[in-house]
């Protein structure tokens, strides 16, 4: 029998002084049995980074057609399409013919460089963004994690404060393309 996704619920008060954007939102995040914790949190961080009532969490790591985020017009054509991690060139191109904008969110600071490197030459720049994520201070980011989470997330330029009444993790955004 296989295991099932585990459910966790996010009350986010969210508040993004560089794009005057001030709202409260109500998640639910799936986490497929093969994700960490970690990784769930950088699906919320890359949810925060563009945080819109019309973007979505997929059902991500269980479905290759799928990225982590989407937001999707009326009609079901992709708006934004948000992946995490370092995928190849042959996904980024793909999505980009799927979708209007691409972001792709890299977490892994050592690696950061050489990725973007690779691989701006072979996408459509004009469409896709590459972001780097860093951790700054009161890392990690599952440090926070509880199956039901009030949050607060402060965005202001290229730094997120994240955290709950105890924590607050601060973390660096760079777009690198």
């Amino acid at each position: 029998m296989a295991i099932g996704a585990s459910i966790y619920k996010a009350d986010l008060n969210y508040s993004d002084f560089t794009q005057h954007n001030y709202q409260d939102f109500n998640l639910t995040m799936a986490k497929h049995p093969s994700e960490n914790e970690e990784r769930m949190m950088y699906r919320l961080l890359a949810f925060c980074c563009f945080a819109s009532e019309d973007l979505k969490f997929t059902k991500g790591l269980s479905t290759q057609d799928e990225p982590e985020l989407w937001h999707k017009d009326l009609s079901g054509d992709i708006l934004h399409w948000i992946e995490l991690g370092q995928p190849d060139e042959k996904r980024l191109r793909q999505a980009a013919g799927k979708s209007k904008k691409v972001s792709v969110f890299t977490t892994n600071p050592n690696t950061w460089d050489s990725y973007f490197k690779k691989i701006k030459n072979k996408i459509p720049q004009e469409k896709v963004d590459i972001y780097s994520v860093e951790i700054l201070e009161n890392g990690p980011i599952d440090r926070i994690v509880e199956r039901t989470m009030k949050l607060s997330c402060t965005i202001e330029d290229e730094l997120m404060y994240l955290g709950n009444d105890e924590l607050r993790i601060v973390i660096k955004c760079s777009k690198l393309s």
